[in-house]
């Protein structure tokens, strides 16, 4: 055996409660992969640390824990890999409204923006922000395909109302909140409409949890 080669990812990243799998080979002097020489993987974080993921030394695999960073290294008979950082993203765990109470002027066709903080609670209970998170708004009340529900319409704040106007897609942004608002497209508006709002994994997923919930009361001339 004369190296080892690290075949995983270049900058390996799991999501929390998700897993990635680092991968190495020791190799012969002619370039050859020596499959009876494992490699076995190791933290080289000191134990003080709390480190964000597990690691199966003998496997690689790793598996997310909470949000945060560590090195790990592949080992194979005393030749070792670079010092490989593995990083965990954070997943949401809730979403709150800024404001769940907003009015819609008569004289206006928008109503101010309905704000919805993603936040990651880490395992001491700091609940931080999330940037980039999707979040969807759906018109609850009235109920979508009733004729007051064809009255109003929503939207990511900033931007026309999409083809299915009683669901609005927006993505938190620095300061870990989404926007969107609520806009009349007729006339015979009800009093009140509620709007829920829940954050999205990248794959589309809802996050488990408590929707955030907006009322907002309409006044009409």
């Amino acid at each position: 055996m004369v190296a080892i080669l690290y075949t995983g990812p270049g900058a390996p990243s799991v999501a929390e409660g998700d897993t990635v799998t680092l991968t190495a080979v020791a190799l012969d002097r002619d370039g050859n992969t020596l499959t009876d020489v494992p490699v076995i993987w190791r933290v080289l974080e000191p134990d003080t640390v709390a480190l964000a993921f597990t690691l199966d030394s003998m496997t690689g695999l790793v598996t997310g824990l909470f949000a945060g960073a560590g090195r790990v290294q592949g080992d194979a008979d005393g030749l070792r890999t670079n010092a490989i950082t593995v990083t965990v993203r954070a997943l949401p765990d809730s979403i709150a409204a800024v404001e769940d109470t907003v009015t819609l002027p008569a004289a206006d066709t928008e109503s101010p923006t309905l704000g919805a903080t993603v936040y990651d609670v880490s395992p001491t209970g700091t609940a931080t922000p999330l940037v980039g998170i999707p979040v969807r708004f759906t018109l609850v009340s009235p109920a979508p395909g009733t004729p007051e529900a064809a009255t109003l319409a929503l939207a990511p704040a900033g931007q026309a109302p999409g083809t299915d106007p009683h669901n609005a897609l927006a993505t938190t942004v620095s300061s870990g909140i989404a926007f969107a608002t609520l806009r009349r497209v007729g006339t015979g508006q009800p009093d009140t409409a509620v709007v829920e709002a829940v954050a999205l994994t990248a794959a589309g997923g809802i996050i488990p949890g408590v929707p955030a919930r907006f009322t907002i009361v309409i006044l009409n001339n």
